[in-house]
């Protein structure tokens, strides 16, 4: 099955038509974009990426017996000259794709697009209610002719422990006032002093423990958790250079790309850095350098306001110039691209 790139002229600058010949417009037109040899191997709408991405076309549609996929120039501006690998799972289909050198690149500002919502909270289902336990059992209440019944034995009763006490009550009086005129009354005994109860000791102090700032507790964070917790984008810049100072430079390349889509010109610098030839280090995390792919992320530093971004670029432009004296034609294109 063959693929056909080409300028999409039906549409504006930096738009790119995909043709795959003999092939039925699939109901998902969604498609990836691979290059080998490369740590950052996947094509995403922010560039190059460690993980992989499923792209959507701006169009797809049938022409004769063909299928043509148009994409935008989100995706085109990142793509460079040179062979690739292209995927359409919804086809079944994953062959080589040579990327040519005559697709209009456009540079501009794109419009952003949306950050996607934390996903919400759900609360915890409410506690089922406890059923009340039954109320007792009620007594019998007795009937009245029962009531009736025992009223004239308990009357019988009660009579002669009744005189008996007023008998008694009446003798304890006559005592007690022939004491009340004969003795004197006796002094009130003292009363003991209160005893004092100790007042309770005080609550020992609370332990405070401090805690760790973010960019310590960060270093054990997944990308996307220390994304959406950074305080600030220096913040995800700052996570980076700690990432790549311990040697997880997949890790640093996609905090440093997410930091230079928000804006953050000294991402951008630290992203051209490391596609830079001029000292390039294999493996951390790029297999071969992109001079191309530089020279736009220092243009783009400098656009922002890094002005550390200068001095370097400066000497890659240096460094264009001589391979394009040597008959580069990537260099040549380089140059007439990032130093009109």
């Amino acid at each position: 099955m063959m693929l056909r790139v080409e300028n999409e002229r039906r549409f504006s600058l930096g738009h790119a038509s995909i043709t795959i010949s003999g092939l039925q417009v699939p109901a998902d037109g969604g498609f990836r974009i691979m290059r080998e040899g490369y740590a950052a191997a996947n094509l995403g709408r922010r560039g190059w990426q460690v993980q992989e991405e499923k792209l959507t076309p701006v169009e797809i549609r049938q022409e004769g017996a063909d299928t043509v996929l148009v994409l935008g120039p989100r995706l085109t501006r990142h793509l460079e000259p040179g062979p690739l690998v292209f995927l359409l799972p919804a086809a079944g289909l994953e062959t080589s794709l040579f990327w040519p050198d005559d697709i209009d690149v456009f540079d501009g500002d794109l419009p952003p697009e949306p950050i996607m919502p934390r996903e919400a909270h759900v609360a915890p289902p409410p506690p089922s209610s406890t059923t009340a336990p039954p109320p007792p059992a009620s007594q019998p209440m007795p009937s009245p002719r029962e009531e009736v019944a025992a009223k004239p034995a308990e009357e019988g009763k009660s009579r002669t422990p009744l005189l008996a006490g007023i008998g008694l009550l009446l003798l304890t009086a006559v005592g007690g006032a022939a004491w009340w005129f004969t003795a004197a009354p006796p002094a009130p005994a003292p009363q003991p002093a209160p005893i004092a109860t100790p007042a309770p000791p005080p609550p020992p102090p609370a332990q405070v423990t401090a805690e760790r700032p973010w960019l310590e507790r960060s270093d054990g964070m997944a990308l996307r958790d220390l994304v959406q917790s950074a305080p600030d984008v220096a913040s995800i810049h700052a996570a980076a250079l700690r990432r790549q100072a311990a040697g997880r430079h997949d890790d640093a390349l996609v905090l440093f790309e997410e930091a230079g889509e928000r804006g953050h010109a000294p991402a951008l610098t630290a992203v051209a850095r490391l596609y830079d030839p001029i000292g390039f280090v294999a493996g951390r995390p790029f297999r071969a350098p992109d001079p191309r792919a530089a020279a736009r992320y220092y243009r783009d530093a400098l656009q922002k306001g890094d002005a550390a971004a200068e001095a370097p670029r400066a000497a890659l432009r240096t460094w264009l110039e001589e391979q394009a004296r040597g008959g580069n034609g990537t260099a040549e294109t380089a140059l007439k691209e990032f130093w009109p």
